[in-house]
Formats: structure tokens, C-alpha cells, sequence
């Protein structure tokens, strides 16, 4: 018991962040496929889109409310250097503890957590982030054994993929292959974490030097597509940065206002808090609309892409 609880709080010595060896050469990272016709957003009228494949977190966020759950709610997000900084994730925490309670987590050389009574840990919301990070590096963990063996043992409520800041400039996949990917991740993960709710966060802004300034990068939208492709094909909710921020240029105005970096890829440390707050008013807002539906089920306002899919639909268990 003890040691589950501790799980997410020693990252460096837990299958969370394998080191991983680089591949000697990669020609082609992702094969093309099939063209496959655009998905409409499942019970969606908000901005967390497929909402629905939230219900099963909404239902342990209501019974952390109601202090009828045991243990603490659990949190991974896996990402590249916006979630290392954990200032994003850390004021998502913040807002969490706010109003769900509980005590803060004591970071330590910056990779792991105190180790402080589990009970006092009402909720863990844990970055798994590495600086440069692709989704594809994800991809190359859960091929580990061991980590998804520590992702079993965490035992997460919620696994949140924020990708994309990186390979926006790049020119190695397209929207079947990179929405395949992360499918193909999201099936993984959900093997060893059956559980848990998934949901992609697409990237923010991104802005590139150009011979009129700065200019968002030319991929964003072909990404934010895929990364919405993915999740109604995984049975995952999706919700964009890019949006959020404003859209197409939106990084130079957050710059011009001291909410973003010069390099026009990273926010201060208000950006980031700026940034968290909207999405957890959205995520707030969504919980509480899927709170008054009649049936709060993945599929109570449209169809369950992992049923789809032909993945599981396990039944809950819970202390």
C-alpha cells in the first residue's frame, strides 16, 4: 500500500522516466496511412472536446469531493519542456488543492517528491516531462516493460499527453501517421492503467522567425488536427493551447504582454499560471456540465470511441 502511494512521488528512481537510448538511425518515423474522414467532436459544446472519455475522472473528482474516495486522486502528465518546468502543472495543483483539498507536494532536485503521509496527498497531480521531448518518446517508453509496469502501480486517475511545441517544425509525419501514433500510445498506456481517463493537450503557440517577423509555425493547425483525430479514434478528450491562447499569432500578443518568452516557444512564469487557469476553468466547467447530465457515462452524449475501437471498457473498482 505504502509503496503504490509513494509511486508517483520518486520519479528518479521509479519506471516513470526510463532512460532511454537513442535509435541509431530513423529513415521514416511514421508510415503514412489511409486517409480517414474527419471525426466530429462527441458530446462536446464546450472547449474540452470528447468530454464524454472524462466521466470516469469526473467520478472520482466527485467522490474526492464528497470524501467518499480513499485514496489520493492521481494525476501523470507526459510532455516536453512545458510540463518539466512544472509551472503549468503546478498551478493546475494548486487550483486542485484549492478545491478539492489536501497539502501541497514538496518537490525535490527537481525530480522527485516527499514522501509525506499518502492520506494527506488528496491529490497528486505529477509532471513526467523531458525537456525537447516529442510524442514519439513517449512512444519508446511504453515499449518498456518496467514502465508500464510503474505506470500499472501508480494506478493514475487521469493521463494527460501534452505534446506537439517540438514537432510542429518538423517535417517527418502527417496527420494519419502522428493521429495513429498517439493512438497507438493511448492503447499502450491503457493496458496497464485500464482506469484511467486520457486526455491530449494540444500545444500552444508557436512562433517562428520569418522574413515579417514572427510568424506562427505553418504545421499548427495540421498537428492540432491529428492530436483531434487521435482522441476521438482513443477514447481520449482533447483540449488546445492554441485555442485558448487565441489562436494563429496569439503568441506575440502573450509575448508583447510579458505572458510569453523572447524565444516565442515558452511562457513566464505568469504565462504559464495564465495559461493553467484557463484550463482548469475549462476542465472545471466541463465537470460540472457532465456533473447534470442524467447519466454520466463515456458514452452518455454520443458514442465511445473505444468501443469503437474494440477496446475494453473496464468496470471500476475502487477502495
Amino acid at each position: 500500500m505504502l509503496k503504490t502511494a509513494l509511486i508517483l512521488f520518486t520519479i528518479s528512481s521509479s519506471a516513470l522516466w526510463p532512460v532511454l537510448t537513442t535509435r541509431s538511425a530513423e529513415i521514416q518515423l511514421f508510415a503514412d496511412l489511409e486517409p480517414q474522414s474527419s471525426l466530429a467532436p462527441q458530446s462536446s459544446n464546450g472547449p474540452v472536446m470528447n468530454d464524454a472519455a472524462l466521466d470516469s475522472f469526473f467520478r472520482q473528482l466527485a467522490a474526492l469531493e464528497t470524501q467518499t474516495r480513499r485514496r489520493p486522486l492521481r494525476v501523470i502528465q507526459y510532455g516536453d519542456s512545458h510540463t518539466k518546468a512544472d509551472l503549468f502543472t503546478g498551478a493546475v495543483r494548486k487550483e486542485l488543492l484549492r478545491d478539492f483539498g489536501g497539502v501541497p507536494q514538496t518537490l525535490v532536485r527537481n525530480t522527485a517528491y516527499s514522501t509525506q503521509t499518502a492520506a494527506s496527498y488528496r491529490t497528486v497531480f505529477q509532471p513526467a516531462g523531458i525537456n525537447g521531448a516529442r510524442a514519439k518518446r513517449l512512444r519508446e517508453m511504453s515499449e518498456d516493460q518496467a514502465f508500464l509496469n510503474g505506470l500499472a502501480e501508480a494506478r493514475p486517475d487521469l493521463i494527460v499527453l501534452a505534446y506537439g511545441t517540438n514537432e510542429v517544425t518538423d517535417g517527418d509525419w502527417t496527420v494519419n501517421s502522428y493521429s495513429r501514433m498517439l493512438i497507438s500510445i493511448i492503447n499502450r498506456l491503457r493496458t496497464a492503467a485500464p482506469e484511467a481517463s486520457f486526455l491530449i493537450i494540444g500545444p500552444p503557440d508557436r512562433a517562428v522567425p520569418a522574413s515579417g517577423g514572427w510568424m506562427s509555425a505553418g504545421r499548427m493547425a495540421d498537428l492540432q488536427e491529428a492530436q483531434r483525430l487521435a482522441a476521438f479514434n482513443a477514447g481520449a478528450a482533447f483540449w488546445s493551447e492554441f485555442e485558448a491562447m487565441g489562436g494563429e499569432g496569439s503568441m506575440n500578443r502573450w509575448v508583447s504582454r510579458g505572458l510569453g518568452r523572447f524565444d516565442h516557444v515558452h511562457f513566464t512564469a505568469v504565462g504559464y499560471a495564465k495559461l493553467a487557469d484557463l484550463f482548469y476553468r475549462d476542465l472545471m466547467n466541463c465537470y460540472h456540465g457532465r456533473q447534470r447530465s442524467p447519466s454520466v457515462s463515456p458514452a452518455a452524449n454520443g458514442i465511445d470511441m473505444r468501443t469503437m475501437q474494440g477496446i475494453p471498457i473496464p468496470t471500476r473498482k475502487r477502495n
